[in-house]
């Protein structure tokens, strides 16, 4: 399969109401970045940072990452990977006058994390999958589309919706199954619904044969460019039956509709996550965490190192 990375339009991500969402949720400053030479038009980044009041960049909670969009005048290799380099050079030092408070996870169009070494930065990499929307059922393990169509034989449906209640009672499943936290209420979801509009912000609920509502999932998307798997759940009593599979047909169909080029699952850094989000067919995509290296990371990195020592 062909590389997915590149065929990125547009991040949601950059969306307006969820720059607004975000200073107004985590009490955060915004600040859209333009990096560029100084004549000419050889290259251009973009990309948005958050501070504190003391204007350290952060990371805000619940975003998978910070979105990065870069374009180069030339098509060729060695002109475009010099001149991304330059760029990220320029984005790492704006990161070392800022200072950054912990860490920051950038979008995987960040390919290139040497800039940021060279500036004394600590690099994690992470993972996601990506799914090509077109020609993408070719791609989908037979598994998942057995366990969807165990949830239509059992009478289950998908809708997109604008219950957000309904919504946010799934997501409260695997808070409490796993102790995780969206941190996110039905009132912020509501705001993102007013901020973001049908067009870029999408709820998926699936219902059982009493309509009752057993599993969500809450997205973000530009029709054109990229969706966003942002937060998803599933009530304990369905979770057998296949209601996850079925929500992720449903989207992924409502995404290709839209014409949008990509799918990013976010995440799959945890066995169980990866193995589920595997099967879907998906491009294994790399990103990375950055974080100023100081006393305090490197005794993460120390803890971090021990404990996996220790389960071996």
């Amino acid at each position: 399969m062909s590389s997915v990375v590149g065929k990125m339009k547009t991040d949601p991500l950059f969306h307006p109401g969820w720059i607004a969402f975000n200073e107004e949720q985590w009490n955060l400053k915004a600040h859209p970045i333009l990096l560029g030479p100084e004549k000419g038009t050889a290259w251009e980044l973009s990309t948005i940072l958050y501070t504190k009041e003391n204007g350290q960049v952060v990371m805000p909670p619940r975003n998978p990452h910070l979105p990065v969009h870069f374009e180069c005048s030339s098509a060729k290799p060695g002109s475009r990977n010099r001149r991304m380099r330059i760029a990220l050079t320029e984005l790492a030092s704006l990161y070392a006058r800022r200072g950054l408070r912990s860490s920051v996870t950038l979008s995987p169009v960040v390919r290139d994390v040497r800039p940021f070494i060279w500036k004394g930065m600590g690099v994690e990499p992470r993972y996601t999958y990506y799914i090509d929307l077109i020609g993408y059922p070719e791609g989908i393990d037979s598994s998942v589309i057995k366990k969807a169509r165990k949830s239509r034989n059992l009478h289950y449906f998908c809708e997109v919706t604008d219950d957000l209640d309904a919504a946010h009672s799934c997501l409260n499943g695997p808070e409490l199954r796993k102790g995780f936290d969206h941190k996110v209420e039905k009132e912020g979801l509501k705001k993102l619904l007013d901020y973001m509009g049908n067009d870029s912000f999408a709820v998926f609920i699936c219902r059982d044969k009493e309509h009752n509502p057993v599993g969500s999932r809450v997205t973000l998307f530009q029709p054109g460019g990229m969706a966003l798997a942002w937060s998803a759940g599933v009530k304990t009593e369905a979770l057998k039956d296949g209601v996850n599979n079925l929500l992720g047909e449903f989207a992924l169909q409502y995404f290709q509709n839209r014409g949008c080029t990509v799918f990013d699952f976010v995440g799959a850094n945890i066995p169980p996550v990866a193995e589920m989000k595997e099967a879907w067919g998906g491009e294994l995509v790399c990103y990375y965490t950055i974080r100023q290296r100081n006393f305090r990371s490197m005794a993460r990195e120390v803890y971090s190192t021990m404990r996996q020592y220790l389960k071996r």
